[in-house]
Formats: structure tokens, sequence, C-alpha cells
């Protein structure tokens, strides 16, 4: 009965471990907290997100340990919760991010030509990562979102979208 009770315990906590969301750089989507963050980091203060309606910082490149790293911005939703991890690299960085995260993450949608704009994106539990690496650019963007913000950022940016085509329309 001991050792049946121990086992189903490992058994849960191995569960919990596999459902967790991704902690880029340390701190997990959807737990972890500004001072959570700032007990690890250095941050400057960025405002407020418009689509999460949280706070955002800058992190300090040099403190996180990923060559070829240009920036970091941390996005908390309004309950002081992370949201979104937001970084931009070198671009030759792809292939070796891409490389890595599929092995960690579930691949769900890849463009990745020979020459043009690279693309993948991965799920874990409530966050999606991407990689975007435009094809005329020095640069490429690695991007951990939870799911809820990026719902919000496409609506939102939808009718954004719609509102400019009626002004314009309006306009004729």
């Amino acid at each position: 009965m001991k050792n049946t009770t121990i086992a189903l315990i490992a058994l849960l906590s191995a569960v919990t471990l596999i459902h967790a969301d991704p902690a880029p750089f340390g701190m997990q989507i959807g737990k972890a907290t500004a001072a959570d963050v700032k007990a690890k980091y250095s941050i400057k203060e960025a405002g407020v997100n418009k689509y999460s309606k949280g706070a955002m910082y800058e992190l300090d490149p040099s403190e996180l340990s990923l060559e070829g790293l240009h920036s970091a911005t941390i996005v908390f939703g309004s309950d002081g919760k992370l949201q979104a991890v937001l970084s931009t690299l070198s671009k030759d960085k792809f292939d070796y991010l891409f490389g890595t995260l599929k092995k960690k993450y579930k691949l769900v949608n890849s463009s990745i030509p020979f020459v043009g704009d690279k693309y993948v994106k991965f799920i874990d539990g409530n966050t999606e990562i991407t990689l975007n690496a435009p094809h005329m650019s020095f640069e490429m963007d690695m991007n951990y979102v939870d799911k809820n913000l990026m719902k919000k950022f496409k609506q939102q940016t939808a009718n954004e979208q719609q509102q400019k085509k009626n002004k314009e329309a309006s306009q004729l």
C-alpha cells in the first residue's frame, strides 16, 4: 500500500510537469510574477501592454545566457502573471533554435524554404512558441505567448484593420 501511494504521487508529479507551460529563461508562462523575475534579473519598465493590460519590462540580454540575443521583453497580464516572453536574436540562430525547440515541444506549423521567410510554431500547454525569421532581415523573433493573449492580440488586430478599412472607405 505504501509503495503504491509513493508510485501514485510520483506519477502525478510527472504528469503535472508534462502539462506545465514552458519556462523560457527560467520564467514559467502563466505562473511567474514580476517579483519572481526581479529576483533573477535586472528589469526596466517598458509600459503597459495594450493587449494584456499588464506591465511590460525589458530584460538585459547580457544577463541571459543565449548567444545572439539582442533584446527580450516580458509581458504580464492584469493578474500579474507572466503572459509572454518576446525576444529578438541574430537570424543565424534559426536552425539551432528550431532543432532545440523541436526536441522539447509539439510542432504544429512550419514553413522553412531554402530562400524566403522562415516560420515555425510549437505548442506546449497553453503556450504558443514561434520562431519568425524574415528573409530580408538580419534578425529573427522567438516568442513564447499564452494562447489567451495571442487570441486577444489577433482579435484586436483584426478589429483595428477593419476600422482602418472602414475609415478609408468612408473618405472615398
